[in-house]
C-alpha cells in the first residue's frame, strides 16, 4: 500500500469536497432567496390584494445581493466557529462524543488490552502511540481516528467494542483506524464536519426562529401580528432549507467516505496479516443486536469517521458500504454468516488484586515482545536482492523472527514509561551521558526543576535500566511514552521542555541524536500545550524545495560517510534520485544542526508524494555503503515524523553499531 499515493488521493478528494459544498452552497442561496421572496410577496398579497402587490420590491436585485451576502456570512461564521472548535485536533472530537482518556498505566484487563493493542499497531506502523479515548456509554460497536495530523491524533473505542471483541478482532479494528491516520483520511474527516456544519446551521437559525416567535406577547397589534407571521414563515422556510442542506451533507458524505472504507479495511489486513481479524469483528457487529449505532446525538456530524455507520441513514446516505460487502471484499469464499451476539458482556472483569496482578504480568509480556519487534525492526538485517546497490524503501512491516530470550526490559522501565508522572524520568534518561562528571552536572541542573530528590534516582534507574539494552531500543521507547506525556498540565509541560533543552546543553553542544529526541518530543507534544502552525502542502515539485533539501541531504552525506569521495557520491546519488541534478553538496558549516531543523520544516510543507521522493532519496544516500548505523535510522524516522509520513523500514545487508 503506497501511503503517499493515498494521501494525495485523499487530498483531491478534499478538493472535490470543497467543489461538492461550494455547489450545495450557491444551490441554498438560490432556494433561500426564493423563500424568503415568495414568502413576503404572498403575504403583502394577501393583505392588500394581489393587483396592488408590488413584485419588483421583492424579486429585486438588492434583495438577491443582500440575503446572499447574508446567507454566505452565516454559513463561512459557522464553519469558522466549527474550525475553531476543532483546533485541538482528535481531543476535541473525542471528548465532544463522551469519551474519556484512557491512563496508559490503567490494568483493568479490557482497557490494558486496547492500550496494547494501539501501541503493536501504532509501533508496526511506524507511528508514535496516539492517545486511546473510551466511550464508556456506548453499547455498539464501534471506533474511529481523529486528529489534523498524527501527532494530534486520538483512537476511540466503545464499551460495546471492548466487551465483544477479542484481541485479534481488536488488532484488525485498531489498524483500520491507523489506515485512516496514515491514508490522509483523518484530516478530509475533519474538514468534511467543518464544511458541512456550515450548511446544517441553516436550520438551526430556522428552528430559533420559530421557537422564539412562540414567546411573543398576545398583546401585538394586527399589524405586528402579521409580521411575526413572515418571520415564522421564513423561520419554516430556514428549516426546509437546513433539511434541504443536511440531504446535501449527508449526500456529500456518501460520496467521499466509502471508497476509503475498503481501502482501510484492506490496509487493516496489510498491517495485521490476518485477513480474519478485521473481517470477524465485522461479522460480529453484523449479528449484534446493538450494530455499530451510537446513542450519542454529535454522533451524526462524526458518522463518517466510525468503522461502523453511527447512524442508519439508509442505503443511499450510508457513509459505509455495507457490512456484507465489505467482508465479501476481505474473504471472497465467506459463507455469509454473521457472528450472533447478545447486548451483554462475554465476561464480567473482576477487578481484585489477583486478577490485576495477573493482568499486569501478561500485558508487560505483551509490551516486552510488542518493543523488542519493533526495536529488531529497526535493526533488521536482510539482503538487498538487488546488486545495483540501491537502497529498498518501504513502508511495510518487518516480519521478524525472535530467537532466543526476549530482550531485558525492565518491567519497571516499562511501567515508568506508562506512568505520566514517572515518564519524564524515562525522556531525561534517554539525554543522560555515559561520561560521569557531565551526567552529574546534568542532573545538577535540572535537579532545582525537579519536584523531589526521588526523581533524580528514578532518572538514575531508567538510565541503567535503558544502558543494559540495545540501543535500537531508544526510538520505540520514547514513542511509547507519548501517551504518558500527553497527561502533563502545560506548566509541567512548560518546565518539562526547559530541562530537556538543559540537558541537552550541558556539554555546550547539540548532536544529531538530541536533535532527534527534542524535535520528536516537540512536534508530538506542542499541539497540545502551544500554538502550533501545522505543515500544508505548498510545494508541488522537487525544484521548489532545492535548497532545503540540499542541506538535509548534505548533512546526511557527511554524517554518513567519512572519505571524500564516499560523501561526494552518497550526495550524488540522493540528488540524482530525486531528479535534481543542478545542486552541490555544501560545506560543513552550512549545514549544521542549525540549518539542519529549519530545512526539514520546510520540506514539510511539500506535497506527499514529493515527501516520498525526499526519504527515498535520503536513504539512498546514507545507504551507499549498503551500511546503517541506529542513529541513521533514527534519524530517516525522525525526519518522517517532523513532515508527518509514515516511518519508514529500511532492508539493508548489514547493520553498523
Amino acid at each position: 500500500m503506497n501511503f503517499f499515493a493515498e494521501q494525495d488521493h485523499a487530498r483531491r478528494n478534499s478538493k472535490w469536497l470543497v467543489l461538492l459544498f461550494v455547489l450545495a452552497v450557491i444551490l441554498l442561496i438560490g432556494l433561500s432567496n426564493v423563500i424568503i421572496a415568495s414568502t413576503f410577496w404572498l403575504f403583502d398579497s394577501h393583505n392588500n390584494g394581489l393587483n396592488q402587490a408590488n413584485e419588483g420590491s421583492f424579486f429585486s436585485t438588492d434583495l438577491f445581493i443582500m440575503v446572499s451576502l447574508v446567507m454566505t456570512s452565516v454559513i463561512g461564521c459557522a464553519i469558522a466557529f466549527k474550525w475553531y472548535q476543532l483546533r485541538d485536533g482528535g481531543r476535541r472530537i473525542a471528548e465532544s462524543l463522551g469519551g474519556e482518556r484512557l491512563l496508559p498505566n490503567s490494568q483493568a484487563p479490557e482497557q490494558r488490552q486496547v492500550l496494547n493493542v494501539v501501541e503493536e499497531m501504532a509501533l508496526a506502523s511506524g507511528m508514535p502511540v496516539p492517545s486511546v479515548y473510551l466511550l464508556k456509554d456506548e453499547i455498539g460497536i464501534n471506533a474511529f481516528a481523529a486528529g489534523h495530523t498524527p501527532a494530534d491524533a486520538v483512537i476511540g473505542i466503545t464499551q460495546g467494542a471492548l466487551e465483544q471483541l477479542n484481541r485479534e478482532q481488536l488488532q484488525g479494528v485498531v489498524a483500520h483506524e491507523f489506515s485512516h491516520i496514515l491514508n490522509g483520511d483523518m484530516r478530509l474527516n475533519m474538514q468534511l464536519i467543518a464544511l458541512l456544519s456550515g450548511i446544517i446551521f441553516i436550520s438551526n437559525i430556522g428552528e430559533f426562529v420559530v421557537h422564539s416567535q412562540r414567546y411573543n406577547s398576545v398583546s401585538h397589534s394586527s399589524r405586528n401580528k402579521n409580521n411575526d407571521v413572515r418571520v415564522v414563515a421564513v423561520g419554516f422556510g430556514l428549516l426546509a432549507l437546513g433539511w434541504i442542506g443536511a440531504f446535501f451533507a449527508n449526500m456529500i458524505k456518501a460520496a467521499i467516505s466509502r471508497q476509503r472504507e475498503y481501502l482501510a479495511d484492506a490496509s487493516a489486513v496489510q498491517f495485521t496479516r490476518n485477513p480474519n481479524g478485521i473481517a470477524d469483528a465485522l461479522k460480529i457487529i453484523g449479528g449484534y443486536d446493538a450494530g455499530s449505532g451510537l446513542r450519542t446525538p454529535l454522533s451524526q456530524e462524526a458518522s463518517h469517521m466510525f468503522i461502523g455507520d453511527a447512524r442508519r441513514l439508509g442505503s443511499f446516505f450510508a457513509t459505509h458500504p455495507a457490512i456484507k460487502t465489505r467482508i465479501k471484499r476481505i474473504l471472497p469464499r465467506w459463507d455469509g454468516q454473521v457472528i450472533k451476539r447478545d447486548i451483554k458482556k462475554i465476561a464480567e472483569p473482576i477487578y481484585s488484586k489477583t486478577s490485576q496482578k495477573r493482568a499486569q504480568k501478561h500485558s508487560q509480556e505483551q509490551l516486552k515482545k510488542t518493543v523488542f519487534v519493533a526495536a529488531a525492526a529497526e535493526a533488521a538485517i536482510e539482503h538487498v536482492t538487488n546488486k545495483s546497490a540501491k537502497a529498498e524503501y518501504s513502508l511495510s512491516e518487518h516480519t521478524v523472527t525472535v530467537s532466543g530470550e526476549l530482550a531485558h526490559l525492565d518491567e519497571g522501565l516499562l511501567a515508568l514509561a506508562h506512568d505520566p508522572c514517572g515518564v519524564i524520568s524515562v525522556v531525561y534518561a534517554l539525554l543522560l551521558d555515559s561520561n560521569d562528571a557531565l551526567r552529574k552536572k546534568q542532573l545538577h541542573d535540572i535537579k532545582d526543576n525537579l519536584s523531589k530528590d526521588s526523581r533524580i534516582n528514578e532518572t538514575l534507574q531508567a538510565w541503567e535500566w535503558i544502558n543494559s539494552v540495545d540501543k535500537s531500543y531508544r526510538l520505540p521507547l520514547l514513542e511509547l511514552s507519548f501517551p504518558a506525556l500527553k497527561c502533563m498540565s502545560a506548566l509541567q509541560y512548560q518546565r518539562f521542555m526547559g530541562n530537556l533543552r538543559t540537558l541537552i546543553k550541558a556539554d555546550q553542544q547539540v548532536d544529531m541524536y538530541e536533535w532527534c529526541l527534542y524535535q520528536l518530543v516537540k512536534h508530538y507534544l506542542a499541539h497540545q500545550f502551544e500554538k502550533t502552525t501545522p505543515s500544508k502542502a505548498v510545494y508541488k515539485t522537487t525544484a521548489e524545495v532545492a535548497r532545503p533539501f540540499s542541506i538535509v541531504l548534505s548533512a546526511f552525506a557527511y554524517f554518513g560517510h567519512e572519505q571524500t569521495l564516499e560523501i561526494q557520491r552518497a550526495f550524488g546519488i540522493g540528488a540524482n534520485s530525486i531528479g535534481l541534478y543542478t545542486i552541490s553538496l555544501l560545506e560543513r558549516e552550512q549545514c549544521q544542526v542549525e540549518h539542519f531543523g529549519p530545512a526539514v520544516k520546510q520540506l514539510a510543507n511539500a506535497y506527499p508524494q514529493v515527501k516520498q521522493r525526499i526519504l527515498r532519496a535520503l536513504v539512498a544516500c546514507i545507504c551507499l555503503d549498503k551500511q546503517l548505523t541506529i542513529l541513521e535510522n533514527e534519524m530517516i524516522r525522525c525526519i518522517a515524523a517532523v513532515m508527518d509520513c509514515p516511518g519508514p523500514q529500511i532492508s539493508l545487508g548489514v547493520r553498523r553499531t
